[in-house]
């Protein structure tokens, strides 16, 4: 039994039939007490629990574990950011190699990043906020919020690999990397409160 004011305005969504798991770790349940029971043997026919069940209740753990709190979602970012680094020192170093100049290099494999960060952070990080905005329409207005957001991140990028580069004569990688680092605590910031 769980009073109605623990749950409210929580958004719950149980994997499998593990339901008691959700609400604890989702609701603000102030204690919890036990009365014990003693299943009995079945007396007929045989057990539904399959396998899938057990991997559906670890992988509710897992999903309840990292999707509670501002740590957690901030780790989640900073996962995702992690891939957009591959993602945008590749292009970028593709791009170099055409022979593409640094500012362009740096805004186009900044923008493919910031693509691919939105896609992943949409589906994992940011995706109890997204669920409530379903549709193709919904998904494209966050696209262009997060672009948005991320595009003042990425003229910061810009501007401070061409100062390292130009200015201080830090290699253009080393560079790119410093610039990376620089605004993923803005973008995570921005993107949280918007």
């Amino acid at each position: 039994m769980v009073r109605r004011s623990c749950l409210a305005g929580r958004t719950l969504s149980p994997v499998g039939y593990k339901i008691l798991i959700e609400v604890i770790a989702r609701g603000r349940v102030p204690w919890i007490g036990e009365v014990g029971y003693v299943f009995q043997e079945r007396q007929e026919g045989e057990s539904k629990v399959t396998s899938k069940q057990y991997v559906d209740y670890l992988r509710h753990l897992v999903r309840l574990r990292f999707s509670l709190g501002p740590i957690a979602r901030f780790f989640r970012f900073g996962l995702v950011g992690f891939s957009g680094v591959f993602v945008d020192l590749g292009v970028f170093y593709l791009l170099r190699g055409q022979n593409v100049g640094l500012t362009s290099s740096a805004a186009i494999s900044g923008e493919l990043a910031i693509i691919n960060n939105f896609l992943w952070n949409d589906f994992w990080t940011f995706a109890d906020i997204a669920s409530r905005q379903p549709g193709k329409r919904q998904r494209l207005k966050r696209l262009v919020k997060f672009n948005i957001i991320c595009l003042g991140g990425l003229v910061l990028n810009v501007l401070i690999v061409n100062f390292f580069f130009n200015i201080l004569g830090i290699n253009e990688y080393v560079a790119k990397l410093i610039a990376i680092a620089a605004v993923t605590i803005w973008n995570f910031w921005l993107n949280l409160k918007l």
